[in-house]
């Protein structure tokens, strides 16, 4: 029984959808999941991505549901929350940017997809003469606007015109929420140019941790292997659960060179920390995060 003093999130409606990665119609059961297993993740037989299928229509009453939180935490930002927020802090993407910068030959402008409360922005800032950021968060914008005085955009990235191309693009843990990745990644290249790179960080469903968890659930010992879904009034956000094996895929199918792919955990961003950090993350990708860092093929 939930304790929650939410009101159950109920979905208007329900659709049945082809893998998100690589359009296939072949899937096979993952889990059940949510309060009352209400909530199916499938395995696409071609590419591997775990994707939810049937999942709520994306219209605004799920919109507004899954990020109702989110738009609320940012009435009470401070500058000082940079620095708070627990393996989310300013030091962490200092460290991201200093490394994934020296990819990036240019470092004329960088664009952050959704950009949050801006942390990642705030650290780019030192490097990147030109930093733009792109969210749903009309709050979370002005807050960055005024207290960084950067700018972001508030609209869906398949409707963001932008003048000109940027050298380094960062999507952190965005994609997995919507439910149109091969358009957005077409966009993403309109707006790169032959030496722009792209840095994609989302979860890794294959982690150390969540084998072990789908183990416990395929025998009996575990109820649902994703976490934090016992709530009836929790939203599930996450459209898909991706994998090394199909970001590799779709990466590939859209033009997209890996320069460096690797998992990573919140404490240790880039990986680099401890022989057993690159040897769990780089090596074996038991991390619970993965990271792509990108180039279009042959400049194209």
């Amino acid at each position: 029984m939930s304790h929650s003093s939410k009101a159950p999130y109920v979905p208007q409606a329900w659709e049945n959808t082809s893998c998100p990665f690589c359009r296939s119609e072949e899937n096979k059961l993952y889990e059940k999941f949510g309060s009352e297993l209400q909530y199916t993740y499938v395995r696409c037989k071609n590419c591997g991505l775990i994707y939810q299928n049937p999942r709520p229509v994306y219209n605004q009453h799920f919109i507004d549901a899954a990020y109702a939180d989110y738009y609320q935490y940012a009435e009470n930002l401070t500058l000082e929350d940079l620095t708070r927020v627990r393996e989310s802090s300013l030091d962490m993407f200092r460290e991201e940017v200093r490394y994934i910068s020296r990819f990036d030959k240019k470092k004329t402008a960088v664009l952050d997809v959704g950009s949050g409360m801006g942390t990642f922005l705030y650290a780019a800032k030192d490097i990147y003469p030109k930093a733009v950021g792109l969210d749903v968060s009309q709050k979370m914008a002005a807050f960055i606007e005024k207290n960084m005085g950067l700018k972001v955009y508030v609209e869906q990235l398949e409707k963001f015109n932008y003048p000109g191309k940027f050298s380094l693009i960062h999507l952190s843990h965005v994609i997995e929420h919507v439910p149109n990745p091969n358009e957005w990644l077409q966009k993403v290249k309109q707006l790169m140019d032959a030496d722009s790179i792209l840095v994609i960080n989302v979860p890794n469903k294959h982690s150390l941790g969540g084998r072990v968890k789908y183990l416990l659930y395929r025998i009996g010992l575990k109820r649902q292997v994703s976490s934090g879904m016992n709530d009836a009034s929790k939203t599930p956000d996450h459209l898909y659960e991706p994998t090394v094996r199909s970001l590799r895929m779709v990466l590939d199918k859209h033009g997209l060179e890996i320069i460096e792919l690797f998992t990573y955990s919140r404490k240790d961003p880039t990986s680099t920390r401890s022989a057993f950090s690159r040897i769990l993350n780089r090596t074996f990708h038991g991390g619970t995060n993965i990271s792509a860092i990108c180039k279009m093929k042959n400049g194209v």
